[in-house]
């Protein structure tokens, strides 16, 4: 038990008396006696920087001015090792530094390349770094690339630095210059030139092309040679020499290597080797993979909902194609109807022995199905127009009661025939009767609707019913006909709609009445209604928007005076290219009683002008429109500008209410359409001829 206690007693003992000769170790100078007593007598030791060499990360100034970077912590290390506080003198300018050093004006040079010219009187210590020192230029097609294209070469360098004594050893034909003070300001004039060429450390060149986006200089070659700056002593001072090296020497392997680290981790570590790359990365690839899958997700619904659409517009197209094809099968049945009793009775006509009666029958048989052939084809011109949107609104001044009355008393022989009753109920008083709305859209709107509710009538009453609410006017028409099923009543507007009706061999026309009706609503800006029961009839109401204008003489057309004439004849120009179209109105001339007419004809609008101008008294011009050379809309406003009291009459196979309103438009006085009437001839002699108590007739 003793012998125990005593083994754990010098046990002990050996343990504290390692520990403490251990802390003596780490506690012991590492300057001898004589080398601290040296430096604690100096009163300064002076140590040279350079700053201004700017060679990040070993040596620069940051924002605020202050000298940092790996040499000046590896002084601080030392400074620490030393227990003294070295005097830091900056210098602006490398060749002050070196004439300092010269004179023996300062101790240290902190970061200095080792020379033979320096030897003589500067100690070196301690490499702290080595980069090879590379020639950059500008990037040109003809940039040099052997060292023998360098041997005459003009080098920006700045004064007094190191490599200037190596390059005129390798090349002593070179021409070196010094226009700059460091290393960045002889890049960025090299950037500006094409012949000259800079040498330096390829890490310190490296950072300085990228960081100041010298894009167009290059690295161009290696010059074989490595800049390896060392802290260097004044070689007069041995005492100084002594106690610089034992410091160095005393700096471990990992005191250095902690130092660089810290800094190169700030200066050279890839990008990709940082946290906040990977997180921002990261982050990035989330939200791309957000958005991909977000707009995965539209695009799917938005193919689905395109899908429906396409099948539903397939449907539509194809439904629409056998209701075209079914329209154009209708068409041709209906045009074959007039055009075979036009053939048939024309026939007729020229084999049979005929009466009077007879004759006349048949001649009014072919005269009515060229008006329903015409119709048809005014009807599916119109459609046509107003789906390519060529249909424009045309205002002008109308009398009402005049309007309406005549649209319903056309329809007054269809009435009889049918053997039904209609009741027309006008109710517009004289301060409402002149209004200013589209004249010829309203006749057509009320037409349509008015030849519907008869061709579906066959026994009963058709009612027509006008009034006018504020500015609105009002027109309802009632029928007690066939009536609309409630299935047909959705498609009714439809211009193809009557290729779904049963019943279509029993009613003639198109079925594009009703068609024509809502577009002319609709650019009128007003509302159609219909109500009907399959049976017992139908009724529409109709809503358009008018202006009523109190002064109702606004809304009555002067006449214009029949012209006196100097001769027994009536001069009549013709302006008209088809020579049947010309042969067919001169014939009704010649039929008229007891006038005598001179027929003078143009072929083309410019013809027309130039007979006018030479010939005298014509009395009256019929002027077609489609003419070669100059249309009849251009001649007749040159017409008009020369002699405007002879009366102009357009006359045209177009027959839209945009054609007629151009024609008055270019100055023409009436307007009248092909196939032309002897009624219409009679009607144009008695308001623009002076008859002077003859008599027309045909």
């Amino acid at each position: 038990m003793q012998i125990l206690k005593m083994k754990n007693t010098n046990f002990l003992s050996l343990f504290l008396l390692m520990l403490l000769s251990l802390m003596s170790c780490q506690e012991q100078d590492i300057l001898n006696e004589e080398e601290r007593k040296w430096i604690n007598g100096k009163e300064e030791i002076i140590v040279a920087v350079y700053p201004n060499y700017n060679y990040p990360p070993y040596l620069f100034k940051d924002k605020n001015g202050d000298s940092e970077g790996i040499l000046m912590d590896y002084l601080e290390l030392i400074e620490k090792k030393a227990a003294y506080k070295f005097q830091i003198k900056e210098y602006d300018n490398f060749t002050a530094l070196m004439n300092d050093a010269k004179a023996g004006e300062l101790d240290l040079i902190l970061e200095i390349q080792e020379t033979p010219s320096r030897n003589k009187y500067l100690n070196f210590y301690s490499k702290l770094f080595e980069s090879p020192y590379v020639i950059v230029g500008k990037k040109t097609p003809n940039i040099p690339k052997s060292r023998k294209d360098f041997e005459t070469a003009t080098f920006y360098l700045p004064e007094d630095v190191a490599i200037v004594e190596n390059l005129k050893i390798q090349f002593p034909n070179a021409k070196i210059s010094s226009p700059c003070k460091d290393d960045l300001d002889c890049l960025k004039m090299i950037a500006q030139k094409n012949d000259a060429f800079f040498i330096g450390p390829r890490a310190v060149t490296n950072y300085h092309i990228e960081s100041n986006n010298l894009s167009n200089l290059k690295i161009i070659k290696n010059l074989g040679k490595d800049y390896q700056p060392s802290l260097a002593v004044v070689k007069d001072d041995s005492m100084l020499n002594d106690v610089i090296y034992n410091l160095v020497q005393s700096v471990s392997y990992e005191e250095k290597k902690e130092i660089k680290d810290r800094w190169l981790s700030q200066f050279k570590r890839p990008f990709y080797k940082k946290s906040f790359f990977w997180i921002v990365l990261l982050g990035i690839a989330i939200f791309l993979m957000i958005i991909i899958l977000g707009i995965n997700r539209y695009l799917k619904y938005v193919i689905r909902e395109n899908t429906k659409e396409l099948e539903k517009a397939k449907t539509i197209a194809e439904r629409n194609n056998k209701l075209k094809t079914s329209f154009i099968n209708n068409i041709t049945h209906e045009m074959r109807t007039p055009m075979n009793a036009i053939m048939g009775f024309s026939g007729l006509l020229s084999k049979e022995v005929l009466t009077d009666t007879q004759r006349s029958n048949y001649l009014e048989i072919i005269n009515n199905a060229c008006l329903r052939l015409m119709n048809m084809m005014d009807n599916v011109l119109e459609v046509s127009l107003l789906q390519t949107g060529d249909v424009s609104v045309q205002k002008n001044t109308v009398l009402l009661d005049d309007l309406l009355k005549t649209v319903v008393y056309k329809h007054e022989e269809n009435v009889k025939l049918k053997k039904i009753d209609c009741n027309c109920v006008i109710d517009i008083s004289e301060e409402q009767n002149c209004v200013v709305m589209d004249q010829s859209k309203l006749q057509k709107i009320v037409d349509n609707l008015l030849d519907n509710a008869i061709k579906f009538t066959s026994k009963g009453e058709v009612t027509f019913n006008s009034t006018i609410d504020g500015d609105t006017l009002i027109i309802t028409i009632t029928d007690t006909g066939i009536g609309i099923s409630e299935e047909r009543l959705k498609t009714v507007y439809d211009g193809y709609s009557k290729s779904n009706l049963d019943m279509k061999d029993l009613y003639d026309g198109l079925g594009l009445g009703l068609t024509i009706c809502k577009a002319y609503v609709s650019l009128l800006n007003g509302k159609i209604n219909i109500d009907s029961e399959l049976g017992k009839g139908t009724t529409v109401n109709v809503y358009l928007p008018v202006d009523v204008i109190d002064q109702q003489q606004l809304c009555e057309k002067e006449e214009m005076e029949p012209q006196e004439r100097s001769h027994s004849f009536h001069k009549v120009l013709i302006a008209e290219d088809v020579n049947l179209n010309y042969l067919f109105l001169k014939s009704l001339l010649d039929k008229v009683v007891d006038f005598d007419f001179q027929f003078i004809r143009a072929v083309n609008g410019q013809e027309a002008i130039d007979l006018v101008l030479r010939e005298k008294d014509i009395d009256i011009i019929f002027m077609d429109i489609q003419m070669p050379v100059m249309d009849g809309y251009q001649a007749t406003t040159a017409i008009k500008k020369s002699h405007p009291s002879i009366p102009i009459i357009i006359q045209t196979a177009y027959s839209t209410a945009e054609d007629r309103e151009q024609a008055f438009k270019a100055g023409a006085d009436d307007f009248i359409t092909k196939p032309i009437k002897p009624k219409t001839i009679e009607n144009i002699f008695k308001k623009y001829l002076k008859t002077r108590g003859e008599k027309v007739t045909f």
